[in-house]
């Protein structure tokens, strides 16, 4: 996703719940005494986001937390900025990235992935979002997340961009008037286009040329590419997969 170079967040390390004490847990697989740390953004909801006491919530927290319980991993969550997600994994400051990742050949050439725990019905689409309908994208000044690849799209089909270090930093940009259109993912800004009243609108839809989110993962840890791998296949065959995206991207109402 992301932008400029911002300061790292502060780590937020939250332990995850094993398997006998969480409630929505799956039987879990052998016990291998793994200790995994994940790390998220904390700024995409609803595949992740901070609750109000700080702590991240969304719909890859709970699957992280089910993989990591069915596999009887010791799991911790840690919070980075986007641009600070994969050369901290890289780094070796954590193993698994969960943060609404598409796989793209680029980020393959950093990190192993897991299969796709949600993935696109073809490619992956990008939506324009303004504040009138009239708005034409090739003569806008367009905000979208630095790194993502919403902004690899704009870029390679010409468009005039301005990057910001969110996705929700960007849809500011309209809703202040600093920027024309935002272009991001439909997850991210459908529910908010909605819940605005109608001071945001839906200008078009492109498809982009990647993969489904997924979880990047350090290489060369081919145990953790394929424990949690299994775990996904667990949890999908199971119906928890289907559970958490309906809690998570059915759409509401609530402002």
């Amino acid at each position: 996703m992301m932008r400029f170079a911002l300061p790292l967040l502060a780590a937020l390390v939250v332990p995850v719940l094993s398997h006998a004490e969480g409630s929505n847990a799956t039987a879990p697989g052998p016990q291998t005494s793994i200790t995994v740390r994940i790390a998220t953004e904390g700024a995409f909801p609803p595949y992740n986001s901070l609750d109000s006491a700080g702590r991240p919530q969304g719909f890859e927290i709970d699957l992280g937390n089910a993989a990591c319980a069915h596999l009887g991993w010791r799991c911790s969550w840690v919070l980075r900025d986007w641009n600070a997600l994969l050369p901290g994994l890289v780094a070796g400051e954590f193993e698994i990235i969960m943060a609404g990742m598409a796989i793209t050949p680029s980020r393959r050439a950093q990190a192993g992935f897991s299969r796709e725990y949600f993935p696109s019905i073809s490619k992956p689409q990008g939506i324009f979002v303004g504040t009138h309908t009239f708005q034409n994208p090739k003569e806008s000044l367009i905000a979208v997340q630095d790194g993502t690849i919403h902004e690899d799209h704009l870029r390679s089909q010409g468009y005039r961009v301005a990057t910001y270090a969110t996705a929700g930093a960007a849809l500011d940009a309209v809703m202040d008037g600093t920027c024309d259109l935002t272009f991001g993912s439909p997850d991210f800004l459908e529910q908010r286009v909605f819940r605005t009243s109608r001071t945001l609108t839906i200008i078009g839809t492109q498809e982009i040329d990647a993969g489904g989110a997924a979880a990047a993962i350090a290489k060369p840890r081919a145990d953790l590419q394929q424990g949690f791998n299994a775990a996904l296949d667990a949890l999908e065959t199971d119906g928890t997969i289907e559970r958490l995206r309906k809690k998570w991207f059915t759409m509401s109402t609530d402002t």
